[in-house]
């Protein structure tokens, strides 16, 4: 492993812990999530990070990361994954920024453009997937011609559509510093309204578009079918946090899902998720989005002309179509 990877993942441990920490503690730390450093290295990088101004001895209790040290930590995870859709996600949910408890700030979402004559249509099939299943987070806005929404001005013709994007998911955790690496877009196979494994998986690293994007666009999804019927397909996303913080996560995607709705499934360390193999020392979470809605209005003949994880807009702009349900599935 590079020093500079060792570096990251230094500050990633006393970050997401949050208080001073020993040479030793940080060491057994970084072995519980799969980094075998002596503690003799550690603390070499450590006086390394203090003369950088990005740590600070406390004396026998530790040390403690600086602000200076968290901007840093955030400028690495962005030049550490370089690719066009990595770079877009990480630079909108670095830059974005949710209250869970609160129930305030702004929320990362797909931008739709629908014929305006088909916004009857549209909001029937939103309204009937979202009132059916506690899939998809059931809040949306609407624009008309000549207004504008996240700033884009909506041509003649048209309604713009704002779903919430399953992206969501890695800004709520890493705005509570516990560090995710998105991994996969996929489709997931239901069976009597059960998620049971990914039947289709596109990358993000190498990748020009989200690979949702992809499968939206091309009709892949059988969404309709998953929720009406006994067996259908739904787009999900894919992504690992170190399992040291999965506990932390779990009671923060609970609190996620009592406000937006939706369904994610926390995998355990080492184990498989929906037929995905996790890296040791982390855990693997899929989460289900909008992008399930717009792929329901595809499957319906509704062209979307959709960029998923487009932008950010205010969670209070949002418009409430039907109860709030959701649940965190542990595998």
């Amino acid at each position: 492993m590079t020093k500079e990877r060792n570096i990251f993942e230094i500050l990633s441990v006393l970050d997401r812990k949050n208080r001073p920490m020993t040479s030793r503690e940080i060491t057994e730390e970084l072995h519980r999530i799969g980094i075998n450093i002596t503690e003799r290295r550690v603390r070499h990088y450590l006086e390394s990070l203090d003369d950088m101004d990005f740590t600070e001895s406390l004396g026998r209790v530790g040390r403690q990361i600086t602000d200076l040290g968290r901007g840093e930590l955030k400028k690495t995870y962005i030049r550490g994954r370089a690719d066009f859709i990595l770079d877009r996600i990480v630079r909108i949910i670095t830059e974005t920024r949710f209250d869970v408890y609160r129930k305030r700030g702004n929320v990362v979402v797909n931008l739709s453009f629908i014929r305006e004559d088909r916004e009857q249509k549209v909001r029937e099939i939103l309204e009937e997937i979202c009132t059916r299943s506690s899939l998809a987070p059931p809040f949306i806005k609407i624009a008309y011609p000549g207004e504008k929404l996240c700033n884009r001005e909506i041509p003649e013709g048209k309604i713009g559509l704002a779903t919430i994007s399953s992206v969501t998911i890695e800004e709520i955790l890493l705005n509570e510093r516990i560090y995710v690496n998105p991994l996969y877009g996929g489709l997931v196979e239901f069976i009597n309204h059960k998620p049971v494994r990914f039947t289709e998986l596109i990358s993000y690293s190498g990748s020009s578009i989200d690979p949702l994007d992809l499968f939206i666009s091309r009709k892949m999804s059988r969404v309709y079918d998953a929720v009406m019927k006994d067996y259908g397909s739904i787009p999900a996303d894919y992504r690992e946090i170190p399992y040291t913080a999965r506990d932390r996560a779990i009671d923060l995607l609970r609190e996620a899902v009592d406000v937006f709705g939706g369904l994610i499934v926390v995998g355990r360390t080492g184990v498989d998720v929906l037929g995905l193999n996790t890296k040791e020392g982390y855990t693997g979470i899929v989460g289900f989005g909008g992008e399930l809605l717009l792929s329901a209005l595809e499957e319906c003949n509704i062209r979307t002309n959709t960029n998923t994880v487009d932008t950010t807009i205010d969670f209070k702009e949002l418009e409430l179509i039907s109860e709030v349900k959701g649940e965190v599935l542990l595998e």
